[in-house]
């Protein structure tokens, strides 16, 4: 079953664009949107398994030039 969740993304200064530009472009990302509040996107994502949202937050998303941080909420079903 595959997992989808909304990723907070706080960014340094002026990366706002660049980063939106960059985390758009990465597979498993179905939106990204610029906010106002404690974090500057959000992006919306769907893998397939635990293990690949890892990667996904940990290595592609953290590792984007000028992220600062990054909060997980995952999806639940009711």
């Amino acid at each position: 079953m595959a997992v989808s969740a909304f990723i907070m993304v706080d960014v340094a200064g002026d990366h706002t664009k660049s980063a939106y530009k960059t985390i758009t472009r990465i597979p498993l990302v179905k939106r990204v949107d610029a906010v106002t509040g404690n974090f500057d996107l959000v992006v919306q994502i769907e893998a397939e398994t635990l293990e690949a949202l890892n990667e996904l937050v940990l290595s592609r998303i953290r590792g984007v030039d000028g992220v600062i941080k990054t909060s997980t909420a995952i999806i639940l079903d009711l």
